[in-house]
């Protein structure tokens, strides 16, 4: 009896593993999206992109190490704290870019071609296609002098009017409505005023008091919200490591929220067949099968949230590493894996802890979950190279690798468990070996199955593409074509389509790219 509840525990088990694996392979666009975009807060950080091997003018670590005159403490901080903000704005903003799939990206002007050390005008731009969007960021105690200096030129520090030829002016969250108030205000005062001095014919002042007015309208048009209050942006300044946490936490978050939803369409579905199959063959009636699914449904949903969340803050972390063979297991579905793996050992863990498994049983679960896993993260990448749809390739092949490691692993230790009866050594060498064999087989053939089919369908498109450049009377823009279709059918895409886009970048000054 105590076999058969074995049995029966362990098929729950695996059918758990399986869609644990089915949940992780189909957020495997959605860790790397969202991986990629908390790794925007750590190049903040450090003042370096180990992705592009990019260096940035400052970071958030460096001006955490600016000099304070005790003196001039608050002072000093606060001036800090602007250039804290720039730098967080630019990583928050490439972020959320990169999470909602735009194409704009942001940099600091020190960090951006053409603009130099210290810009007098401009401090962070927007980058979208060939259209560059300026701001000037500003986070001052005395906001009505800021926006006097700016509008009419006249200040108790400075001549800011300067900053009118910038498309927005960035200010902290919790000042925005009370600058754009300032700035209607005085646009009316001033307004009033000019009618008055041009009615007693004082023209000369009554279109300097109109001009004004003006400035102070277009003023209000550009005063954007920086995205971080005045308070976060001295917390940056002052402890940048807790804060560039708080970040990745939230992107981390973010993905799980959307993983939930993975998981609970994934393993609701799943569950709802297997129960509805249940329910037919009269292993279970409807009651049952409904509170099993609403069961496996919120069990999925919480495994869809924590894979999601932890393999995005893993892939963050992985994606930003110094070392080349880190970055690029990133890019694998491993972030994904390495959870569902520690989810699974964490149940055999349990178990043994209990008295349901004995010290072997403990070490063939965990093996099992292990190298199922490893093979599901490899299987996940060649499906998705063999079913280019999104989500559905890494989908089908995750569970095809954990579903033959699983047949093979359970194989071996089938086998080991007959070979203890026997007494001799070279028997249960044997075995294994072959084991091995059959393991490195069935991967082989699978392997193949897989690429089969794509492998004919590149060999269609690299012949089409040799014979674009074998051919001297080719069409320049067919050439383009076939090589832009063969480039996607490698997974890849070449930045110029057409000879229009190529006559472009020869004449850029920006580098290059193809």
């Amino acid at each position: 009896m105590n076999t058969v509840v074995k049995e029966y525990k362990q098929q729950g088990s695996m059918a758990s593993d399986l869609r644990n694996i089915a949940i992780a392979s189909a957020e495997h666009e959605l860790i790397q999206r969202y991986g990629t975009a908390g790794s925007q807060f750590l190049t903040g950080l450090r003042g370096i992109d180990h992705e592009t091997a990019k260096e940035f003018d400052r970071s958030l670590l460096s001006i955490a190490e600016g000099k304070l005159n005790p003196d001039y403490y608050e002072q000093n901080i606060k001036q800090q704290a602007g250039y804290s903000a720039e730098v967080a704005s630019v990583s928050k903003r490439n972020a959320d870019a990169i999470i909602n799939k735009e194409a704009p990206r942001f940099a600091r002007s020190e960090d951006t071609v053409g603009y130099g050390k210290n810009h007098s005008v401009v401090d962070i731009v927007e980058l979208l296609d060939e259209t560059e969007i300026t701001s000037q960021m500003k986070f001052v105690t005395n906001k009505e002098n800021l926006l006097k200096s700016i509008a009419c030129g006249e200040g108790k520090t400075k001549d800011f009017s300067r900053y009118l030829s910038i498309d927005k002016l960035e200010v902290p969250t919790e000042q925005v409505s009370e600058m754009k108030a300032i700035c209607r205000s005085e646009a009316q005062k001033l307004t009033e005023q000019s009618e008055i001095l041009k009615s007693l014919g004082k023209t000369e002042l009554a279109d300097k008091a109109l001009k004004q007015a003006k400035n102070y309208e277009a003023l209000e048009k550009k005063i954007t919200d920086s995205g971080l209050t005045t308070e976060e942006a001295i917390k940056y300044r002052l402890d940048p490591k807790a804060m560039v946490r708080k970040d990745i936490a939230k992107v981390s978050h973010r993905a799980g929220v959307e993983g939930l939803k993975f998981g609970v369409a994934i393993g609701g579905s799943i569950s709802a067949v297997s129960n509805i199959i249940a329910v037919y063959s009269g292993n279970k009636d409807f009651s049952e099968a409904i509170l099993a699914t609403s069961k496996d449904t919120l069990i999925s949903g919480a495994t869809g949230y924590a894979t999601a969340a932890s393999g995005t803050a893993i892939k963050t972390y992985m994606a930003q590493s110094s070392k080349e063979i880190v970055r690029n297991i990133s890019k694998s579905n491993m972030p994904a894996m390495v959870v569902t793996a520690c989810l699974s050992t964490g149940k055999s863990i349990k178990k043994y802890a209990i008295g349901e498994l004995n010290e072997a049983e403990l070490a063939q679960e965990v093996g099992l979950s292990v190298t199922g896993m490893m093979s599901s993260s490899m299987f996940a990448a060649i499906g998705q190279v063999a079913i280019p749809i999104p989500v559905l390739g890494a989908l089908i092949g995750g569970m095809v690798g954990y579903a033959l490691t699983n047949t093979v692993y359970q194989s071996f230790f089938s086998v080991l468990k007959d070979a203890k009866l026997s007494t001799e050594r070279r028997q249960l060498i044997e075995m294994q070996c072959e084991a091995a064999r059959l393991l490195s087989k069935e991967y082989e053939l699978k392997i193949k199955e897989l690429f089969t089919y794509r492998i004919k369908e590149l060999e269609i498109y690299s012949n089409d593409m040799f014979d674009a450049i074998d051919s001297p009377d080719i069409d320049p823009e067919e050439f383009c074509l076939r090589m832009n279709r063969f480039a996607e059918e490698l997974g890849t895409k070449i930045s110029i389509k057409n000879m229009a886009e190529l006559e472009a970048a020869m004449i850029s000054d920006e580098p290059l790219v193809i």
